[in-house]
């Protein structure tokens, strides 16, 4: 991890790169995570930037995700082997992506509800500047549900 350069905040520092190779995947460093913060992690590195958090027992995770093609690869698979009752519904290539997003980030929402905490499903940019709009955010509750 690098320091925040001139943001005069102690301790506070930013990893760049695979999640693999950061520091929250470090069982040593990982209590030192208060706050988990992935914008734009492609497809499934949101799940694993989720896991690292969870893992690290992180008092907040926000992500921003984008490229969903894990469940859409599903999505597509299934249709293609068998005729199925949503296959006419997301025979079009927008709607499948679409619905494949939703399907996504609702699974990684509750999730983060199993694992205690609070979540949260939100717009943080206006759908006419784009339509990867979404942020799931998550706080650690004191006590599970």
């Amino acid at each position: 991890p690098n320091d925040a350069d001139g943001s005069n905040s102690a301790g506070l520092s930013f990893a760049q790169g695979f999640i693999s190779n950061t520091f929250a995947s470090k069982e040593e460093e990982q209590e030192k995570i208060d706050v988990l913060v992935a914008l734009h992690a492609c497809d499934t590195a949101t799940d694993d930037a989720i896991f690292s958090g969870i893992s690290a027992g992180a008092k907040i995770i926000i992500t921003a995700p984008c490229c969903h093609k894990e469940i859409r690869r599903q999505i597509d698979a299934g249709s293609a082997r068998k005729k199925d009752e949503l296959q006419d519904i997301l025979s079009h290539g927008i709607l499948s992506e679409r619905e494949s997003e939703i399907v996504t980030d609702a699974v990684r929402a509750l999730l983060l509800e199993i694992a205690g905490y609070r979540s949260n499903v939100i717009e943080f940019i206006s759908s006419e500047h784009t339509a990867k709009n979404l942020m799931i955010t998550a706080v650690k509750r004191q006590k599970p549900p």
